[in-house]
């Protein structure tokens, strides 16, 4: 009787324990099947893989959901999508959008900041080279800049830790998708050159490359010829 009460608590301890360890498992996959649907995290390299083409084209024209997409409902995976997105983009935009967000001083600060340096902004549609003018009001009136504004807004009212450089990061994810074919013929010109020469789109869009990863990519724009992944050239209307 003892020895079957011994089998019968060593086999409650294994039952229990095999219970806990599935939990667990079904935890972790759940939690990386997560991060693959919601796409890269705030922070979140892009993996390089070597494939000078391949490479320049994921830099800069990501097609996965950033991270504040799914309580947007946005989706970046082809053309009419990216449409669909600069229109729920566009929606909140300060000045411009029909439910615009109504940013605060200090906020207004971090907005005109991010959106007055030089090529964060759509110059390859309207030849404009900043999102706004030093007072906050929109340089120009086209799609892609208004998408992009309304981003800038919701990221600095929604996700105040992240920094202007983070904020600027996520519009040049956006402009590489509206002008895929400039933007990999920009970076791949670009990495051929001094880094410090980099205009400030290919500055972000680098900014979370390793400085060996930086450096092999820019050896093999220097010693290679190019051919952009893309032969779009601009997505969304002027």
């Amino acid at each position: 009787m003892k020895k079957l009460k011994n089998k019968t608590k060593i086999l409650h301890n294994l039952g229990i324990s095999l219970i806990i360890i599935l939990f667990f498992t079904n935890q972790s996959l759940a939690l990386k099947l997560g991060d693959k649907m919601m796409g890269p995290q705030p922070g979140e390299k892009i993996e390089v893989s070597g494939d000078f083409a391949k490479d320049i084209a994921n830099l800069t024209t990501p097609t996965d959901i950033p991270f504040y997409g799914p309580e947007l409902g946005l989706d970046f995976s082809g053309v009419n999508a990216i449409n669909d997105s600069i229109a729920k983009l566009s929606v909140m935009a300060p000045k411009q959008g029909s439910k615009p967000i109504q940013l605060n001083d200090e906020e207004m600060k971090r907005y005109i900041a991010i959106g007055t340096e030089p090529y964060v902004t759509c110059e390859f549609c309207c030849g404009v080279k900043t999102l706004l003018f030093d007072d906050g009001s929109p340089s120009c009136g086209c799609a892609h800049s208004i998408g992009m504004r309304g981003t800038a807004a919701y990221l600095i009212r929604n996700y105040p830790e992240l920094s202007n450089a983070d904020i600027a990061y996520e519009l040049m994810r956006q402009k590489g998708l509206y002008f895929p074919k400039q933007m990999q013929e920009r970076m791949a010109k670009e990495l051929a050159g001094p880094s410090e020469d980099f205009t400030a789109d290919i500055k972000y869009l680098t900014q979370q490359l390793s400085e060996t990863e930086l450096s092999n990519l820019r050896k093999k724009a220097q010693s290679s010829g190019f051919t952009p992944d893309s032969s779009t050239d601009m997505v969304g209307g002027c």
